[in-house]
């Protein structure tokens, strides 16, 4: 039997019911009145991320949005590096 549900407090119930486990972000919220347990991945290969930024055409020099990505372009970069 499969599920799927949108909402994380619907995820953390049916997992505190029985019905399975769940990937979960590591932002979203789960509720403290479920006997739910987070297990952070391990080992190799490492989970991954991927983010893809979306602008207007035309749009990504406009200067707000040049630093924005510039920002996560920094972000991405510093966090590959302490991977490694």
């Amino acid at each position: 039997m499969r599920h799927h549900a949108l909402d994380w407090y619907a995820v953390a119930a049916l997992i505190a019911h029985g019905f399975g486990i769940a990937l979960v972000p590591r932002l979203a919220p789960v509720p403290e009145q479920y006997p739910v347990v987070r297990v952070p991945l391990r080992g190799e290969p490492l989970p991954v991320r991927r983010f893809v930024a979306a602008v207007r055409r035309g749009r990504e020099q406009q200067p707000p949005i040049a630093r924005a990505l510039a920002a996560l372009r920094a972000a991405a970069d510093d966090r590959e590096v302490k991977r490694v």
